[in-house]
């Protein structure tokens, strides 16, 4: 029998979707296949709630931008309501909105593998520009222009630096402020370490765009996603993948 999601807040996020899609301008998100979504975004032909953080930077120093000037950040919108698992309810939280910032894949890094670690002239050598690369002046040069690395570490949000190599300090200070609160929230939501991760948002992006087309209902389309992702657990293995999840959120 096919899985049937009993989590509202899974389908109510689907819904909300849905019923925003009506009233957005014929050149919303995704408005030409042929182009991503930042890119639209960049071109002033699409619009986007938020992206990959690594990127944001681009907004003003891609060529092709018409946004930079107009564009601000922060954290992930918050919700007046969360719901309660355990009494089945929407819980209004006493202290306003609730906000879970999303730690998407938490950056990129440099590794040096075990393969060398025999020899004692290529493990100097790779540990070497591990730590020139990740070091205070590189890295930062590396997040300042468009490279694929977010600010990392604490010498990264001097806006001072920033501005020195050209930034508005406005929209700097924006975009800095976003990274450093999101990295800092105490109740971020950090992406899953298990293996498959991008095989399960593919085959849920499959199913959503199917929904955000019209032919499912947010509850069926969430429910497609949970067979979808129950095959996926099997193929890949279930004990390992339960092991490995809960590793990830710290958990014995």
């Amino acid at each position: 029998m096919k899985p049937r999601v009993n989590n509202p807040a899974w389908v109510r996020a689907i819904q909300d979707v849905i019923d925003v899609l009506p009233s957005q301008p014929a050149n919303q998100l995704n408005a030409d296949p042929g182009t991503t979504a930042f890119q639209q975004f960049l071109a002033g032909t699409g619009s986007m709630v938020s992206w990959w953080g690594d990127v944001g930077s681009m907004a003003k120093t891609s060529d092709g931008s018409v946004v930079g000037d107009v564009v601000g950040f922060d954290i992930l919108p918050g919700s007046d309501d969360v719901y309660n698992s355990q009494t089945g309810k929407w819980d209004t939280l006493p202290g306003g909105p609730n906000y879970a910032p999303n730690m998407a894949y938490i950056g990129w890094g440099v590794y040096v593998m075990a393969r060398v670690d025999s020899n004692s002239k290529k493990r100097k050598a790779a540990w070497s520009a591990a730590a020139h690369l990740g070091g205070k002046d590189i890295s930062l040069w590396a997040s300042a222009y468009p490279s694929g690395f977010q600010p990392y570490r604490n010498s990264h949000f001097n806006i001072d630096e920033w501005v020195n190599a050209g930034y508005d300090r406005g929209f700097i200070t924006s975009y800095l402020e976003s990274e450093s609160n999101s990295y800092n929230h105490p109740n971020a939501a950090i992406e899953p370490r298990i293996p498959g991760i991008f095989q399960y948002y593919s085959v849920a992006e499959d199913e959503l765009s199917k929904i955000f087309a019209g032919k499912f209902d947010a509850q069926t389309g969430a429910d497609n996603i949970a067979a979808a992702w129950e095959k996926l657990t099997d193929q890949i293995g279930r004990k390992k993948q339960l092991q490995l999840y809960r590793a990830s959120l710290g958990l014995s």
